[in-house]
């Protein structure tokens, strides 16, 4: 008995370690100065391809959540994302939902979810607005060139 209680872990102990584990990763993502937080969420998404939401996505604050749709956006923006992929960003990396909760949120078909995800089909500005609204966005004209000026 006393051979086996050495090299088997108890549940209490096995929790005890886990804790310790979350404890550990959460101070060492404190360490990464927060403006740069969000991007480096983005960036390791783009590396490994294609991020999805799951029971485990934890939560974030409302000032990362802010930070984050902010530097979405201004990807978006720059060109370097398309609208589709920043919806995709967005639901998964702010809000941590898949494509059949986040349809539900914001009453849309999965299939109408996915296809602008995939910049498939060409949708009209209220789908896309009621897609968009739960991150304080929607869909607006902006300059396509840096260079364009305004006359007043």
């Amino acid at each position: 008995m006393s051979d086996k209680s050495s090299t088997t872990e108890t549940a209490k102990e096995t929790i005890a370690r886990l804790r310790a584990n979350r404890q550990q990763r959460s101070e060492v993502a404190t360490e990464v100065p927060q403006r740069h937080q969000s991007q480096n969420i983005l960036e390791a998404q783009t590396k490994q391809g294609a991020k999805r939401a799951s029971k485990q996505s934890g939560g974030i604050s409302t000032v990362e959540r802010k930070r984050a749709i902010h530097a979405i956006t201004q990807r978006l923006l720059h060109g370097e994302l398309t609208q589709g992929q920043a919806l995709k960003t967005l639901r998964v990396e702010v809000l941590g939902l898949t494509q059949d909760q986040y349809a539900n949120l914001v009453k849309v078909s999965r299939k109408t979810l996915s296809d602008v995800e995939n910049d498939r089909g060409s949708y009209k500005t209220d789908i896309l607005n009621r897609l968009f609204k739960p991150f304080g966005l929607k869909v607006g004209i902006v300059p396509i060139s840096t260079g364009v000026t305004w006359l007043l």
